[in-house]
């Protein structure tokens, strides 16, 4: 009988898991840390300021705006997925964040992708700062059923460094592809003599408060 159980509740929970998050293959190790974001945009409808479909941000809401390009116009299902956007332009995504201007901004981008023309890749910068991404890692996913060259689904993976925190970040991505979908975290990290600091004033309270309780 707790087999049966068993095997009822993975079924349940397996309908009931969102394929929001069926793209999401390689988050940061430091995601849900202090100082993190998080947000997915899936693009399901054609409205080109889309929410962000998933989202965790203590500072605010982050901003996407898509400029397709001349003759792109968003798809409702393209290549065996719904809601994507062919780019000769650019997405472009306001993140608020931490305000404090500590030393360090990790930026962590995940994509979705196939090229529109031969040797076509995605470009990934924080406008800001004019800093390029680094490309981490990208792993062919299905076919697309489409003709070459593009008739592969990818996934990249992308890495910024900034340096100090900035209050908040301009993420833009370009190329002349198709996009369905993307995440982005961030972290701003804190300074390790700033918690230094916060341990001993904590440890100071701790111990002033014995002492006037003796």
């Amino acid at each position: 009988m707790k087999g049966v159980w068993t095997g009822l509740v993975t079924v349940m929970l397996l309908a009931c898991a969102p394929a929001a998050w069926a793209d999401d293959l390689n988050p940061p190790s430091w995601r849900g840390e202090e100082g993190t974001t998080f947000a997915k945009w899936e693009f399901m409808d054609p409205y080109p300021m889309p929410g962000a479909d998933a989202e965790s941000n203590p500072y605010g809401s982050a901003g996407a705006v898509v400029y397709p390009g001349q003759g792109q116009t968003w798809q409702e299902e393209w290549g065996g997925r719904v809601g994507v956007w062919p780019l000769s332009g650019e997405i472009i995504v306001t993140i608020p964040n931490r305000p404090e201007p500590l030393p360090i901004k990790y930026i962590w981008v995940q994509l979705t992708w196939s090229p529109q023309v031969l040797g076509a890749t995605p470009l990934v910068v924080e406008t800001l700062w004019g800093a390029k991404a680094s490309e981490i890692a990208t792993v062919a996913l299905e076919a697309t059923g489409e003709p070459a060259p593009s008739d592969q689904w990818f996934h990249s993976t992308y890495q910024l460094e900034l340096m100090p925190n900035p209050p908040s970040e301009v993420v833009n991505v370009s190329g002349d592809i198709m996009v369905d979908e993307l995440v982005i975290d961030t972290w701003c990290v804190p300074e390790p003599a700033t918690m230094a600091l916060l341990g001993l004033g904590l440890i100071g309270v701790i111990l002033g408060r014995r002492r006037k309780t003796r």
